[in-house]
């Protein structure tokens, strides 16, 4: 996993089921993590599919926090929390979550926001919807050994009750998007039980709450009531395929990503859970991920090299072996263990980059400005790409290229004139006409404009 840290002085987590905040500046934590993103994709394609929306045009996002909470925005970029993804005990749960959000984006419920982000990078997302939002004071005491609050906090005063009306839905909305969602589940031969599931988990939630004086975030902006379940659970009673199996390759996608984030994020609940007499190959995986986060490298990377003997063509667990080998101060090690997950998965930019990280780090500026020209193409809205590429450049000592790279990453924060002054400076030092020079042109020419990125 590749953590991106964004500090904000306010923190804001939105919407499936709501927030969770502190009076004190937060961090909030994007997450790449190449194997998790292509999960979820899996998971939910057929769903986008069913939806009538393109499946190559969504982004995928993952929060570290761990609240129950996923977000959509504008049909192009899913914000999924960590906590919502080891909190569902089926990949059915996770997929009806897709399927619900993707009622509300075929509804345009948010049509608003969507239009106020349509462009926007997923950082920039965040401090929109940050933007006007006042965070109630809470204790952040009561922690658990993986720094997360043990239970969510929620907005209040100043301008939060505009930002929940601004992001809320209706009741008729939240009835729309759960009949829409069984529609696409059913259309996409998976059953939607699923739902039903995760509704009552957040329905038992929500009593816990309520019992000890708050609101659970979710009841702000998605109205869970005891006459929506009963009317998801009549529409699953009638749904052709109530008793859909759920795909082995499903199942075995979805313990794997659960084994992971919870080997990363909580540790000793991991190694609590996937004991060693377990030897399939979630547990193996989950085991390996908790060791590394507690210490204890050495036993992590003896448990990878089994797993590598026995699945050698797997690119995720080359990849985790990079991490940790990155991690330990050994770039060289590293690089050799992310060139062989992208020999096996040369489609994903996020093992690219990670390679990309590695080579850096160990002083292979040309193979890496090579590769983060491809992930680059793919994601022309990665700051972190664009950052490291600056990096890279630098340590070619490309002058010019190395301020083309800097106008883009002030290009995707918003800083206007930072990226004027480096699109400027990198034409000075390229040749008049080569490609960099030119793009260096587009860049002031789109802020003077006021265009989109390209």
């Amino acid at each position: 996993m590749v953590l991106k840290r964004i500090v904000f002085c306010i923190a804001l987590v939105l919407a499936f089921v709501g927030a969770s905040a502190s009076a004190s500046a937060q961090r909030l934590v994007l997450v790449r993590d190449a194997e998790i993103e292509n999960t979820i994709r899996i998971l939910a394609t057929p769903i986008f599919r069913a939806a009538g929306l393109d499946p190559a045009s969504i982004e995928v996002h993952l929060v570290q926090d761990p609240s129950l909470n996923a977000f959509v925005a504008s049909g192009q970029r899913i914000f999924l929390h960590t906590g919502l993804i080891m909190r569902t005990e089926n990949a059915s749960q996770l997929i009806g979550v897709i399927a619900h959000e993707s009622g509300h984006i075929k509804g345009a419920h948010l049509a608003k926001l969507q239009d106020a982000i349509r462009n926007a990078t997923a950082e920039a997302i965040i401090e929109q919807l940050l933007a006007g939002a006042a965070v109630v004071a809470g204790s952040q005491t009561n922690r658990n050994d993986g720094g997360y609050p043990r239970d969510p906090r929620v907005l209040g005063g100043g301008n939060s009750t505009a930002m929940q009306s601004f992001l809320s839905y209706t009741r008729s909305q939240e009835q729309q998007a759960d009949q829409a969602a069984v529609g696409f589940l059913e259309r996409a031969g998976i059953s939607p039980k699923g739902m039903v599931e995760f509704l009552k988990i957040l329905q038992v939630q929500e009593r816990i709450y309520v019992g000890v004086g708050r609101s659970a975030g979710y009841m702000r902006t998605h109205p869970l009531t005891s006459e929506r379940i009963d009317f998801l659970e009549e529409q699953v009673a009638h749904s052709r395929t109530v008793n859909a199996g759920e795909p082995a390759q499903f199942k075995e996608l979805h313990a794997r990503m659960v084994a992971k984030t919870l080997g990363y994020f909580d540790p000793q609940r991991a190694l609590a859970k996937y004991l060693t007499s377990d030897n399939s190959i979630a547990a193996r995986y989950g085991r390996a991920m908790a060791y590394w986060r507690s210490g204890q490298t050495a036993t992590s990377l003896t448990i990878l090299d089994g797993l590598i003997r026995d699945y050698p063509r797997d690119p995720y667990i080359h990849e985790l072996k990079g991490d940790i080998l990155r991690d330990s101060q050994r770039p060289a090690e590293a690089v050799t263990s992310y060139e062989r997950a992208v020999a096996l998965l040369p489609s994903s930019s996020a093992l690219r980059f990670s390679l990309a990280q590695a080579q850096v780090n160990a002083g292979q500026f040309a193979p890496a400005v090579k590769n983060l020209d491809q992930v680059v193409i793919v994601e022309e809205r990665n700051l972190g790409a664009w950052d490291l590429m600056a990096r890279a450049q630098s340590g070619l000592g490309n002058q010019g290229m190395t301020d083309l790279a800097t106008a883009e990453v002030f290009l995707l924060k918003g800083d206007r004139d930072a990226a004027v002054y480096k699109a400027t400076a990198a034409q000075r030092a390229l040749p008049r006409g080569s490609p960099g020079w030119q793009r260096a042109g587009d860049i002031k020419g789109f802020i003077e404009s006021g265009r989109p990125r390209r």
